[in-house]
C-alpha cells in the first residue's frame, strides 16, 4: 500500500484522528449534552431496565447509547473528558473499521487498499464530523456506524449469528443504523461474490423486528412525540412541498463536503430559507435528477466502485434527510457522518485516477494540502465546542437567522450578568419568530431583575401557554413564573404551579426547593425541610435548598 506496511498506514490514520480532534478532550458539555446526559435519570441514575425505554423527555429509544453514557458517567465520575476521550477513541476506532470494510469491498478491483486508505484518511479529519465528535451526546453517531461497519465486515467473513448481533447494537445506538438493510445487499453484488437468500432475509427481519420495537417503545409512532415548526418546518409542510425543499437541503450537505469553511451547530427557523413555488427548488430538484441517473448509469455500466460509493452516500442520508420521513430537524451536520463515507470514497476514486496518470506528484501534493486544511479546520471548529457560550457565539455567526441561536447566546449572557447584549439577542430572536417562548421567557427575567415583576410575570404566562408540557423548557418557565409570583406576593399561585410542575418533572429540583420556601414561609417546617433535603439529593448545587436548611436549623 504505497510502498508502506499496513500497520503504518492504520498508525497513521490513528494519528490523524488525534491530531484533528486531540484539542476536543479539553472541552465542557454543551448543547444537548444538558438534556440527554446531565439531568437523564438513565444516566445519572443507571438501571438496565431503565434504558430499554424511550426517553420521558424526549421520547428517543436508544439502549446502548444511554448504557455508554451510564458506563462514562460513572468511570469518568461526571466529568466531561471521559466522554469526549471516549468520543475521539470511537471515531480513531471507526476510521479503522472504514478503511478495513471498504478495502474488503473493493478486492475485486486494482489498487483497493490505497483506495480504502485515503478514503479512510479524509474521513478521518473531515470538519463535517466535528458535531459527532467534538458533542458528547452525539457519540450515538460514532456507535451507530461502528457496529454497522463491523457488521459488514462479520458478513463478508461469514460469521451470520454476530453480523445479526451487531447490526442490532447499531440500531439500538441509532435507529438510522437500519440502512444497512439496502447496504449489505449493494456490497455484495459489489464484490460479486452474493450470499444465500436466508442471510439477507435473516438482516431483513432484525430489521423489521427492531422497527416494531422502536415504534412500540416510541408509544405507538416513531420519532419524538411532536416536532416544533421551530426546529423543523418541513415536518408542517405538505409532502411534496417538504421533499422538494429537502433536495435542495440535501445540497447544502454537499457544499459542506466540499468547502466545510462556515459550519454551525443549529440550522433551525430561519436560517434555511424555504419555498412553496416549485420554481426556487426546480434546480435542486433538476440536479438530484442527475446525480441518480449517473448513479445508475454507474450501476449499468459496471462502474462498480463508483456505485458503491454512491450508495453508501445516498442511503446513509435516505432516513435523515426529511425525504422519505420527517424527523425532528431540518439539518443537522451530525447526520453526514455516515453518508460522509461514501462522499470520501468518491473523492479517493477520483484521486487515484489522477495519480495513476502523470499528474502523480501534483496528486500527492494535493492530497497533503487537502488533509492538512480539513485537520486545521477540524481543529480550529473543535475549539467552538469548548463550552455553551463559545458555540452559541459561533453560531449566530455561522447562522445569523436561526431564531433558536439568538435565544441560547441571549441565555449565556444573561447568566454572565451581561444584560444589555442578552436583550438585544432576545430582541433579534422575536424579530425572526415572534412566538419562541424560550425567547419571552428569558426575556421575563431580565424584566424581573430590572425591578418589572408585574410585566415578568405576564410574559413568562405568555412563554408558558406556548410552551408545550412535554418539553423540557415548560419546567423551566413554570419554575420561573412561580418564582416571580412569590416576589409578588402570589403564594398560592405560585404554589399551584409547582405542585402541577412536580407531578409533570418529579426531578425538578428547583420546584422542590421554591415549594419548601413557600411552607417555611406558612410555618409548615417539617414539609419545608422534606422538600429542601428532595432538591439537595437531586442537586446537590441547589444553593436554595443549602439557604432553606440553614434557615430550618435555626428557625
Amino acid at each position: 500500500m504505497f510502498g508502506m506496511s499496513e500497520r503504518l498506514g492504520v498508525a497513521i490514520l490513528i494519528a490523524a484522528v488525534l491530531l484533528a480532534y486531540g484539542n476536543s478532550l479539553v472541552n465542557d458539555f454543551s448543547m444537548d449534552d444538558n438534556l440527554y446526559i446531565l439531568t437523564n435519570p438513565m444516566v445519572t441514575n443507571f438501571s438496565l431496565r431503565g434504558i430499554f425505554h424511550a426517553s420521558a423527555l424526549t421520547n428517543v429509544f436508544r439502549p446502548l447509547v444511554f448504557g455508554a453514557y451510564a458506563l462514562n458517567w460513572f468511570l469518568g465520575g461526571g466529568k466531561a473528558f471521559a466522554f469526549h476521550l471516549f468520543s475521539v477513541l470511537l471515531h480513531g476506532a471507526v476510521t479503522v473499521l472504514l478503511y478495513f470494510v471498504l478495502r474488503r469491498l473493493l478486492e475485486p478491483f486494482p489498487r483497493a487498499a490505497e483506495v480504502a486508505w485515503v478514503a479512510a484518511l479524509l474521513f478521518a479529519v473531515h470538519p463535517i464530523h466535528t458535531e459527532a465528535v467534538a458533542s458528547a451526546t452525539n457519540s450515538s453517531e460514532l456507535m451507530a456506524m461502528g457496529f454497522l461497519l463491523l457488521a459488514w465486515s462479520l458478513h463478508m467473513s461469514d460469521r451470520p449469528v454476530l453480523v445479526l448481533v451487531c447490526f442490532a447494537l447499531a440500531m439500538l445506538a441509532k435507529e438510522s443504523a437500519v440502512v444497512f438493510v439496502p447496504l449489505v445487499v449493494i456490497g455484495d453484488y459489489v464484490r460479486g461474490r452474493w450470499k444465500s437468500l436466508w442471510r439477507y432475509g435473516s438482516v431483513g427481519v432484525v430489521g423489521l423486528i427492531y422497527v416494531a420495537i422502536l415504534r412500540q417503545a416510541q408509544g405507538g409512532k416513531f420519532g419524538e412525540r411532536s416536532v416544533s415548526f421551530l426546529d423543523n418546518p418541513l415536518a408542517h409542510f405538505p409532502v411534496g412541498m417538504r421533499i422538494a425543499n429537502a433536495l435542495r437541503i440535501a445540497w447544502r450537505y454537499v457544499g459542506l463536503h466540499v468547502y466545510p469553511a462556515t459550519l454551525s451547530c443549529d440550522y433551525s427557523y430561519n436560517e434555511i430559507r424555504l419555498y412553496s413555488q416549485v420554481r426556487h427548488n426546480l434546480p435542486a430538484i433538476i440536479a438530484t435528477a442527475l446525480v441518480l441517473a449517473a448513479w445508475g448509469w454507474a450501476l449499468t455500466s459496471g462502474r462498480r466502485t463508483w456505485f458503491l460509493a454512491g450508495a453508501i452516500y445516498i442511503c446513509g442520508f435516505s432516513v435523515t434527510s426529511n425525504v422519505l420521513v420527517a424527523t425532528g430537524t431540518i439539518m443537522g451536520e451530525r447526520l453526514a457522518y455516515l453518508p460522509s463515507a461514501g462522499f470520501c470514497l468518491i473523492v479517493a476514486l477520483a484521486w487515484m485516477q489522477v495519480e495513476e496518470s502523470k499528474y502523480r506528484r501534483a496528486a500527492w501534493v494535493a492530497l497533503i494540502l487537502v488533509v492538512a486544511a480539513l485537520g486545521v479546520r477540524t481543529a480550529v471548529r473543535n475549539r467552538d465546542w469548548r463550552n455553551n457560550f463559545t458555540l452559541f457565539v459561533s453560531g449566530i455567526k455561522a447562522a445569523p437567522d436561526s431564531a433558536k441561536m439568538h435565544t441560547n447566546v441571549a441565555f449565556e449572557y444573561y447568566f454572565r450578568g451581561d444584560l444589555d447584549t442578552a436583550n438585544a439577542q432576545l430582541t433579534r430572536a422575536l424579530q425572526i419568530y415572534p412566538d419562541i417562548p424560550d425567547a419571552v421567557g428569558y426575556k421575563a427575567l431580565i424584566v424581573s431583575q430590572r425591578g418589572n415583576d408585574e410585566e415578568a410575570a405576564r410574559l413568562l404566562k405568555d412563554a408558558l401557554r406556548n410552551t408545550l408540557r412535554d418539553n423540557p423548557n415548560y419546567d423551566f418557565m413554570s419554575v420561573n413564573l412561580a418564582a416571580v409570583e412569590m416576589k409578588l406576593g402570589h403564594n398560592d399561585d405560585a404554589l399551584k404551579l409547582l405542585e402541577d410542575d412536580i407531578g409533570l418533572w418529579p426531578r425538578s429540583s428547583r420546584a422542590y426547593s421554591n415549594r419548601g420556601v413557600i411552607f417555611y414561609d406558612k410555618s409548615d417546617f417539617g414539609r419545608a425541610r422534606m422538600d429542601a433535603e428532595t432538591a439537595l439529593r437531586l442537586d446537590p448545587n441547589n444553593v436554595q435548598a443549602v439557604n432553606l436548611l440553614r434557615l430550618l436549623a435555626h428557625p
